[in-house]
């Protein structure tokens, strides 16, 4: 079974809120007096000094959109929630360490070329850039993002187990997840006059096939496949579908139906009856979600476990500037 890894940690925690999630998670700290300005905390002897932490704030509001007009003590709550990510982060960092894991060359080009076909090409500086990021950074942010989620598989994954009997308890308990609604299969012409649609239309009834005219005078992407929309449920396409294509028989051809996209013919396929799925159908989608509420609770009490064997000063009345 494929494991997953948290989102990953730092991930999760700054989409889920991450004020909320760290101070449900805050580590029992000493509230130190300021030692000069150049620290906000320690994490066992290691320093976090105030230009890394107005450093990646800023990043972080910035990747998030958070606006800088928040009353102060959103401010505050946000920029202790933000040290309390950053000193979990070190916290798991010299777990990494004490283990002696570490990542490769090979793995970390690995990652990053994974990530870069999310943006188009040449446009990875630019999106650094507007976080105020440079590349080299955002490699040693990757690096140790893969370097936390090898800790969470040695320390966290490897003690988990999801049992058939807990798979086959989930699924009865939860049956209403896994009903199927009616659901058809169609294909669609989409040409952009109403005189047009109407020639086709019937081309269609006089026995013509439906693919062949479909490649030859359809506007949508899905001309190559001959039309073909796959199979879908009510709510899944545009309103307009929805109010023809549910109400013909299988073989009809639909009236001609016209929408932002142009002026639509359709043609139903299949209807397939509501469901019950099979256990068999669902088992890998139930097996990932028990496995994800065992990890997020066993990593929350081994986290705990770590920081209660760490030494962890914080210096909030360093906190208070702007970056």
């Amino acid at each position: 079974m494929k494991k997953v890894l948290l989102g990953t940690f730092i991930t999760v925690a700054a989409v889920a809120g991450i004020a909320a999630v760290y101070f449900t998670f805050a580590p029992k700290t000493i509230h130190a007096p300021q030692p000069g300005k150049n620290l906000v905390a320690e994490v066992n002897g290691k320093p976090i000094t105030v230009n890394t932490f107005n450093q990646k704030y800023h990043r972080f509001t910035q990747r998030l959109h958070i606006s800088p007009a928040e009353s102060p003590t959103d401010v505050r709550e946000l920029k202790s929630g933000f040290l309390n990510k950053l000193i979990e982060t070190e916290l798991l960092l010299q777990e990494a360490a004490a283990r002696g894991l570490t990542v490769t060359d090979e793995e970390l080009d690995r990652e990053i070329n994974q990530l870069k076909e999310d943006y188009p090409k040449d446009t990875l500086d630019e999106a650094l850039e507007r976080i105020g990021m440079k590349l080299e950074e955002w490699k040693q942010d990757r690096k140790e993002k893969l370097l936390i989620d090898k800790l969470i598989q040695k320390e966290v994954d490897s003690a988990i187990h999801v049992s058939d009997k807990e798979i086959k308890d989930y699924y009865n308990a939860n049956k209403a997840k896994y009903q199927m609604p009616l659901m058809v299969r169609a294909r669609q012409i989409v040409v952009a006059t109403e005189e047009e649609a109407n020639k086709l239309r019937r081309k269609l009834l006089h026995g013509e096939d439906f693919a062949k005219l479909a490649r030859e005078y359809s506007l949508s992407p899905d001309a190559k496949n001959g039309g073909e929309l796959g199979v879908f449920a009510k709510g899944q396409m545009p309103e307009e579908f929805d109010e023809v294509v549910f109400r013909y028989r299988v073989g009809s051809i639909s009236k001609v139906v016209k929408s932002p996209y142009g002026y639509h013919i359709f043609k139903v396929e299949d209807r397939i009856r509501p469901r019950l799925q099979k256990l068999e159908e669902v088992r890998d989608q139930i097996a990932a979600e028990i496995f994800q509420n065992k990890q997020e609770a066993y990593f929350k009490d081994w986290l705990e476990s770590v920081k209660k064997q760490a030494k962890i000063t914080i210096y909030p009345e360093n906190l208070n500037g702007n970056p």
